[in-house]
């Protein structure tokens, strides 16, 4: 029989079962709600992500004709981690390229994350403790926004879970702690900051399983043999980048050479500045005490926070608690759960400290933990004081109420132009038009960055890599000249215009330029006011 703490209520484990079945069922329903219609638009790394996959599926490589790489060029200074658009390959096979078949290996690794929260949990305060940070985490505004679009750096806190949940299960069956070092490795492949961040909890927790000989040598070393044979390829990647040798082939992949890479730069450890340590130190303050979030609406709505601002009391009654349960445990068994919690708090404050010019995004593997403290502080405020429980209930319950109205009404309308729905709209309408060239305004940033149009352009037109590459001229089953002539990615000027004379073009532009198209010579369209498509009338 099962007890909630400090209650009278019993749950035998068939009922607290179908309990957490109701509550996933929930949680997976609020999540699917309009999927893949909100965030509206493509993000410029979604859409990376995406069109790498899609070539993956197709042609077994990436854009640039890399065979299966185990790590993306991406935007050559700066590259991507791959396992997200591995995942999404099955899904484009099966429902075809879209913002729903791209966006859904994220919602389906989001949902089992809740999953694998509530287990978690359970093996450190049992169902007591296991239902209020499930629910903490279904209603989590960082966990809800993060499941409904694809962003490469937001499955590191999903996969760590994973591991995490069967380390500790792999304290009972050794099978499952072997496993855990699996998905221990493959968060190499989720986000660059595991590299330097994993290995730091992999290190306190072996030193402490062995001090308190939970653990033999021969398996903890069985356990550092499986998690570095899974990342090895990605530590070689970053090896061979560091030193500046060539790349390695294998016949089932490749680890790359990236000669414009500027990622070194992101890691203070290779560029120390006691500034940077400092500023780095008070941000990660700032985000455990529910102040710090990025000034980007793609992973925060501002006025909820990450976990709602009136987490923060819960979050900090939850880390001293868990401090006495450690301080007071005599039975190591009970401290591991507790000590696995704190080395992955320990985990993200040390990534957040190395990793320069840090948004949230880059330490997003600190909210787990701090959903599960913050739940640790309810049960215990709730097990002190029942009737706690309502008025609690009550302000999560309105918190999460409006966060949904907000989410499905004014974000909806402010993703617009954070995911570029209008200059999207703009692409997908131009490439109806029959032409021989495309002329498009680069820089829908407005940063000087003409790569974002040309990602933007390789997703809303579903460009073929071999076409990209230039090793075809075929797109879209028909012949037409090569990508590097037919897509031009430029501001259009007066002279550009009388340079196109007699050529069948079709222009997509920014509002700053449509003054250039006389609606007399031109078919124009607008799209928001924001963007416009402007073609010759009579074709040429």
């Amino acid at each position: 029989m099962k007890r909630f703490r400090g209650k009278e209520l019993k749950l035998t484990p068939g009922m607290e079962w179908i309990f957490v079945c109701i509550l996933l069922a929930g949680g997976i329903f609020i999540r699917s709600f309009h999927f893949g219609a909100i965030p509206v638009g493509i993000h410029q790394d979604e859409a990376m992500a995406a069109v790498d996959a899609l070539a993956l599926a197709e042609h077994g490589t990436d854009r640039y004709g890399t065979r299966f790489p185990v790590h993306f060029e991406a935007w050559k200074g700066g590259q991507m981690s791959v396992l997200l658009s591995y995942c999404m390959i099955p899904f484009i096979k099966l429902f075809g390229f879209s913002a729903f078949s791209i966006r859904l290996p994220m919602l389906i690794m989001s949902c089992l994350g809740l999953l694998a929260l509530y287990l978690f949990a359970r093996e450190i305060g049992g169902a007591g403790l296991a239902f209020p940070v499930l629910i903490l985490g279904i209603i989590c505004p960082w966990h809800y926004i993060q499941s409904r679009w694809s962003f490469d750096c937001n499955t590191f806190p999903h996969v760590f879970l994973f591991g995490a949940a069967m380390l500790l299960f792999g304290m009972k069956k050794r099978w499952a702690l072997y496993v855990s070092m699996v998905f221990f490795g493959l968060c190499s492949y989720c986000y660059g900051v595991a590299n330097y961040s994993v290995p730091l909890f992999l290190l306190v927790m072996a030193a402490y399983l062995l001090l308190k000989k939970k653990v033999k040598w021969q398996e903890a070393l069985l356990c550092v043999t499986i998690y570095f044979l899974v990342a090895l390829p990605e530590f070689l990647t970053m090896l061979i980048n560091i030193n500046g040798w060539e790349s390695i082939e294998t016949p089932f992949f490749t680890i790359s050479y990236f000669p414009q890479s500027i990622r070194s730069k992101d890691i203070l450890l290779l560029n120390f500045s006691w500034q940077a340590l400092k500023d780095n130190l008070l941000k990660v303050l700032l985000l455990l005490l529910g102040r710090g979030q990025d000034t980007s609406i793609t992973s925060v709505i501002s006025k909820y926070g990450n976990l709602y601002p009136f987490t923060t009391v819960f979050f900090l009654i939850g880390l001293a608690a868990a401090c006495g349960k450690v301080v007071k445990e005599k039975e190591t068994e009970k401290k591991i759960p507790y000590v696995t919690l704190f080395a992955w708090l320990l985990m993200a404050v040390w990534a957040g400290a190395v990793t320069i010019g840090i948004a949230q995004h880059r330490i997003n593997i600190i909210f787990y933990p701090m959903i599960v403290f913050s739940g640790m502080g309810m049960e215990w405020c709730i097990r002190k004081w029942k009737l706690l429980a309502v008025p609690i209930a009550g302000i999560y319950s309105a918190a999460a109420v409006s966060f949904a109205a907000n989410y499905f009404g004014e974000y909806e309308e402010l993703t617009r132009d954070y995911y570029y729905e209008p200059y999207l709209n703009a692409l997908n309408y131009a490439e109806t038009c029959e032409c021989d060239y495309y002329s498009i305004f680069p820089d829908p940033q407005g940063t000087g960055i003409s790569e974002v149009g040309r990602i933007l352009t390789l997703f809303a037109h579903e460009i073929d890599a071999e076409y990209f590459q230039g090793v075809t001229d075929v797109q879209n089953g028909k012949k037409v000249l090569p990508y590097s002539e037919r897509y031009r990615f430029e501001t259009v000027t007066e002279e550009i215009l009388r340079q196109d004379e007699g050529k069948n073009v079709v222009y997509v532009v920014g509002s700053g330029d449509i003054d250039l198209f006389s609606g007399e010579a031109y078919e124009i369209y607008s799209f928001y006011d924001s963007y416009y498509v402007a073609k010759k009338k009579g074709g040429s």
